[in-house]
């Protein structure tokens, strides 16, 4: 038997599965039990964040809704076909291929032929007792002008037995005449500590095992996609090490071991230049990618500053809780001023790179003006008169362009011994 992928296999059935769209789910539950269903919707958001698993919910809610625990009907008397039919139904529906629910990839059904086409079909009834012909269109802002054009009338009025769905990742490009049809549902990106939280499920019905910090890397990696994480989990299962360890991860993603990462940020609150820069070229001689490394290390540096403006119980710190307590002690070898400039000046360093012809130059000295940034805020603040050692804003004001010239407040600068 063909080995079904981790994202389809644990793909939402029921309203209460889709993770992190609950408010869009008790909507839709609420306008089938009030008898308010719409004749067309717009469900709007990034990959993977589970538009199109709500639309066939919907779908199988309308027409099979006793497969469903706790599923709303509407009010009044309706007949709906026996359980077992039901049933029948409910897998095809789940699987795209039901007969009264037609799924239409809008990329390669996009011309004014396939719109007349949908619209002809449209006119004829449900079959097989079903209450209701639905039509999910996936990526429908890929359907040509004259498409569009083509279905504006059988969308502001179609027969009472039609329902459309439009699934789009760019709801800027579905013009404002077929918006204004629908019902519009924005999904958003699914928290990482709701990712994290599924995938631990996940790896518990799959019956392996994994580290906290390893979950955590991956619904981070996942960027608000759940299908983006399971896959990646995906990816990291098959190596078939068990338990799944952050060296693990590492190897199968080419990502830069946390450790030597940590190892750069604290030369950098050294300012030990010569560290910092033997850090750096250890990571690239390990073939990291530039521009990943200064991603890892800006997401790095983002939860210090997380960790000392909001302290490290804080929700806001995306990291296992056996790594919190070193984490802390990390960021407080800073303060959040210092930490905003170190963020800032990787950022200018991401963009500027691409358009050099020496990246590495301006990777070098970005790591020492990074570790050097205490004594450069001391020089500017001696060219500014003010004699005084410079101060939490000193970075910011000795490192990044626009330099003030106002004298430095007395909080400690980052990378300041403690006392």
């Amino acid at each position: 038997m063909a080995y079904t992928v981790l994202a389809r296999r644990y793909r939402s059935a029921a309203f209460d599965q889709v993770v992190g769209q609950e408010p869009i789910a008790r909507t839709l539950q609420n306008a089938i039990a009030s008898g308010r269903v719409a004749h067309a919707y717009l469900f709007t958001g990034t990959r993977g964040v589970g538009k199109t698993s709500m639309a066939r919910i919907f779908a199988r809610a309308l027409n099979a809704p006793d497969t469903i625990p706790n599923c709303p009907k509407p009010p009044g008397e309706h007949d709906y076909p026996e359980r077992d039919v039901q049933d029948r139904m409910a897998t095809a529906i789940m699987r795209g291929d039901d007969l009264n629910v037609i799924e239409i990839d809008g990329a390669s059904n996009n011309s004014v032929e396939n719109a007349r086409q949908l619209i002809a079909n449209a006119g004829l009834a449900p079959t097989g007792n079903a209450r209701f012909k639905i039509y999910i269109i996936d990526e429908v802002h890929m359907l040509s002008t004259a498409a569009f054009n083509a279905l504006l009338k059988t969308m502001e009025e179609p027969p009472a037995h039609v329902k459309f769905i439009l699934c789009t990742t760019e709801s800027h490009k579905v013009p404002a005449t077929i918006q204004s049809r629908c019902q519009r549902f924005d999904f958003r990106n699914i928290p990482t500590k709701d990712i994290a939280s599924h995938l631990r499920n996940v790896l518990t019905q799959e019956k392996v095992k994994g580290d906290d910090e390893v979950v955590w890397q991956l619904a981070r990696l996942g960027n608000g996609s759940m299908r983006d994480a399971l896959s990646l989990l995906d990816r990291l299962i098959s190596a078939g090490e068990q338990p799944l360890t952050a060296q693990t991860l590492v190897q199968m993603l080419g990502l830069p071991p946390q450790q030597r990462i940590s190892d750069l940020i604290d030369a950098m609150a050294d300012g030990d230049v010569k560290a910092a820069l033997e850090a750096t070229a250890g990571l690239l001689d390990q073939g990291i990618a530039q521009d990943q490394l200064m991603e890892v290390l800006v997401e790095r540096l983002r939860q210090l500053m997380l960790i000392r403006a909001c302290g490290p119980d804080s929700e806001l710190v995306e990291i296992a809780d056996d790594a919190r307590a070193a984490a802390g002690a990390q960021a407080a070898r800073f303060d959040v001023q210092g930490l905003v400039y170190m963020i800032s000046v990787c950022e200018n360093l991401l963009r500027t790179a691409k358009a050099s012809s020496n990246p590495r130059a301006l990777l070098d000295a970005t790591v020492v003006r990074l570790a050097l940034a205490e004594k450069l805020a001391d020089i500017a603040g001696l060219l500014a008169g003010n004699p005084a050692p410079a101060s939490a804003s000193g970075p910011a004001s000795g490192g990044g362009p626009g330099a003030s010239s106002r004298p430095a407040p007395s909080a400690p600068v980052y990378g300041e011994k403690k006392k």
